[in-house]
């Protein structure tokens, strides 16, 4: 069974010496770009180069997008840095996972980055920050208007589309995306601004005061279940409206337990038995703030623990695995036999019939998922001996929220 969890990816590279978008010498006022350069420059999220130019055709590369991404949308967390370069930048987006999605795994940071990624960078900056995003209906209708729609990466199209619906993108004189075709410096602060100004023109959208000395109302928690006409995508969106991160707490406002998260667990496997579908089509993708972009077992691990602990929970990734916990996400991955798979620990004792190696664990895409190969299974098993075999180690990881 091979599957995939896309995290969180790493891109830098510095820009020069700030100046005035009036005083450079490659963008008069009457520049296409002119006022989005200007606008960007003076805000201190792109600079000029040394010699007074700003070399607008230049292409943006992953790193350069980076640093200008984190200045814009995440001013207040670049501002507890000391180190305010690339590396900073690199760090920050891989906290939000803006670059999930992309190519950036197979590409150098010095790489320039392709339309299709830009795009894929500003959906993730929307979903990121919580901004309103149209619905399948509503993008769905804009696959007609992109003519080369079929050249554009998979892990992309949706946010194309989303893209073109809310005017933050628009096609080429020739009607076509271009989406292998490179983005260049003055493009860059074009869509930051776009981006700003769909936002509301806020970098930081307010969150209200929580007294940490005052316990979250205790719920039901999330429905988690798919209603009539609703994907993995949809069903995550109205989850992660209706529940709050709160440190030390899960999403039905209990705190942090093993008995507490196997009852919620219990109450995700009522809702979504085993032999639920969950197969890899497209209806069953996840774009998860913590995991990124998911897949078939992926997206059901990513959409397990977002119900449980809150789409904005920390992530810790080790390979302590004698450390183990309910509630913990797996990828195992074996180079061996070619063997990957997400899942999640139901429990640290062994299902009924398993030897005492074993530990209790639910999967979605679970190949042997009664009454529907390819669908949810409950109480299924995992050897932790796994562990021990070098093929498995250096590419196996526990993600843990608490």
């Amino acid at each position: 069974m091979k599957r995939t969890l896309s995290f969180l990816l790493a891109l830098c590279l510095g820009l020069s010496v700030p100046a005035l978008a009036a005083e450079l010498s490659d963008v008069p006022a009457d520049h296409w770009a002119y006022q989005q350069v200007s606008r960007c420059v003076q805000d201190g999220i792109v600079s000029g180069y040394s010699d007074g130019a700003f070399k607008p055709t230049n292409p943006v590369s992953y790193g350069a997008f980076s640093i200008m991404l984190a200045r814009a949308f995440y001013a207040s967390e670049l501002a507890g840095y000391s180190d305010q370069g690339t590396a900073t930048g690199e760090a920050i987006m891989n906290k939000h996972g803006i670059l999930s999605g992309t190519s950036r795994s197979s590409a150098s940071i010095g790489a320039s980055l392709p339309r299709e990624d830009m795009a894929q960078v500003m959906y993730n900056i929307l979903v990121d920050k919580g901004a309103k995003i149209p619905t399948d209906t509503e993008y769905l209708q804009s696959m007609g208007s992109i003519s080369d729609f079929q050249s554009i990466n998979n892990n992309c199209r949706r946010a194309v589309m989303v893209c073109y619906t809310t005017g933050l993108l628009g096609g080429q004189s020739d009607g076509s995306f271009g989406p292998k075709n490179p983005m260049n410096r003055a493009q860059g602060c074009v869509v930051i601004n776009r981006l700003r100004d769909y936002m509301g023109n806020t970098t930081e959208p307010p969150v209200d005061p929580v007294d940490p000395s005052e316990p979250p109302e205790v719920t039901d928690g999330p429905l988690f279940k798919m209603l009539d006409g609703e994907n993995a995508q949809q069903m995550m969106d109205r989850i992660n409206a209706s529940t709050t991160y709160r440190e030390g707490y899960l999403t039905n406002g209990k705190p942090i337990t093993e008995e507490n998260i196997k009852e919620l667990l219990a109450k995700f496997e009522e809702t979504m038995p085993t032999g639920s579908p969950w197969d890899d089509s497209s209806t069953f993708n996840y774009q998860s703030r913590g995991f990124g972009f998911t897949k078939a077992c992926s997206s059901f691990a990513a959409a397990v623990s977002d119900s449980l602990f809150g789409k904005s929970a920390p992530i810790t990734r080790h390979q302590n695995f004698d450390q183990l916990k309910v509630g913990d996400v797996v990828w195992l991955k074996n180079t061996a036999t070619g063997y990957y798979h997400a899942i999640v620990v139901i429990s640290l004792s062994p299902p009924p019939g398993r030897g005492p190696s074993y530990y209790t664990i639910c999967d979605g895409n679970n190949e042997e998922a009664w009454d529907n190969p390819g669908g949810v299974c409950w109480n299924a098993a995992e050897n932790r001996d796994a562990f021990g075999l070098p093929e498995v180690t250096s590419d196996t990881w526990v993600y843990s929220r608490y």
